[in-house]
């Protein structure tokens, strides 16, 4: 990843300044292929049949045949082990680490992202939020290429130093918020290719959004996570706040101040 503290630097000099960083080469083939077999073997057990062992058409099959429980296969994905473990790879865990000059990291939300060729799950510009903490990084990595006609995601250039904007609802079939167009409209937006096996690590203030599937019967499998730096958590400083910074929207009827939040 890097070989000395000089190269370490760079990194994080590029993170703060682009918003994201390519920690290249994190997960082996052997560890994808891993993922992929487990993948499997769960789409397998809510319809088996033992002659598929392609993810691709396991999971078109299982979408066809059940789309409720291959909701629910969407949902267990984030405690299946060999997911788990790569979400969480020390190296990763680390680089975040030192990005933030702390020895504790939270797992903000642990998940696989999956965004097949009909595109229902299709994310509008958006910030991570949501957080324990006022600051964050997003993992976003891909277990197949995400370049071409494969999809990948837009970011927009140097928004996340503006700090967080205010969010509506975008696509109500997955509860999303977004950010309005008069705020995303004002950033240069630029389309990030990721190879399989690539940790594409990016400041949780970046605005981005999913560059669509256009290859027919394709779903892109993304390994996700929010990791939470023990710095600016509300949650263990104050009393009658709940866990999480509420979205920056006031619709839960508290407001939440992103850029306020000081140590």
């Amino acid at each position: 990843m890097y070989q000395s503290k000089k190269e370490k630097e760079k990194f994080f000099h590029d993170l703060r300044e682009n918003g994201y960083v390519f920690l290249r080469d994190i997960y082996s083939k052997e560890k994808i292929n891993k993922i992929k077999e487990s993948l499997v073997r769960m789409l397998n057990y809510i319809k088996p049949n033992d002659k598929t062992t392609d993810l691709q058409e396991k999971y078109y099959q299982v979408k066809k045949y059940n789309p409720v429980l291959k909701a629910h296969f969407y949902d267990m994905c984030a405690f299946e082990m060999e997911i788990y473990s790569a979400i969480h790879d020390p190296k990763i865990i680390d680089f975040v680490k030192s990005f933030y000059n702390t020895n504790t990291i939270f797992s903000g939300r642990p998940a696989l992202h999956i965004h097949d060729s009909e595109n229902e799950r299709s994310l509008a510009p958006h910030q991570e939020i949501h957080l324990f903490s006022g600051d964050g990084l997003l993992l976003w990595s891909p277990l197949y290429d995400a370049k071409d006609d494969q999809g990948g995601l837009f970011i927009y250039k140097n928004s996340h130093k503006n700090g967080i904007y205010k969010h509506e609802q975008s696509n109500k079939q997955v509860d999303h918020k977004g950010v309005s167009p008069s705020v995303y409209n004002k950033f240069e937006k630029k389309r990030l290719e990721v190879d399989a096996g690539t940790a594409l690590l990016i400041d949780c203030a970046v605005i981005h959004e999913t560059v669509k599937t256009e290859k027919k019967r394709f779903a892109r499998f993304i390994l996700s996570e929010r990791y939470c730096p023990l710095k600016k958590i509300p949650y263990l400083r104050k009393e009658n706040v709940p866990i999480k910074i509420p979205y920056p929207d006031g619709e839960e009827g508290i407001e939440a101040d992103y850029n306020t939040l000081v140590d």
